[in-house]
C-alpha cells in the first residue's frame, strides 16, 4: 500500500503490486477494482490498460475472473 507521497491524481491508500508475468518479467503497477484489504500475495490478476492522456497509456492490474 502506498500512503505517501500523495499525488493529487491518485486516491489513497493506493494499492500497488509486484506483478510477475507468465514470461518471467516482473513489474510494479497499480492494482484496480479491489479493496486494499482484499489484496493477497499470489492472487491471479489480468491487465487493464489506463489511458491517462493522449500520450500516456499505463498498465494496471485487476483481480482475474
Amino acid at each position: 500500500m502506498n500512503h505517501y507521497p500523495q499525488v493529487p491524481a491518485f486516491d489513497y491508500p493506493l494499492p500497488v503490486g509486484l506483478i510477475e508475468l507468465e514470461e518471467g518479467t516482473r513489474l510494479v503497477a497499480d492494482l484496480v477494482g479491489i479493496e486494499p484489504s482484499d489484496v493477497r500475495i499470489g492472487m491471479p490478476v489480468e491487465v487493464e490498460w489506463q489511458d491517462l492522456d493522449p500520450d500516456l497509456t499505463l498498465p494496471a492490474f485487476k483481480p482475474a475472473g
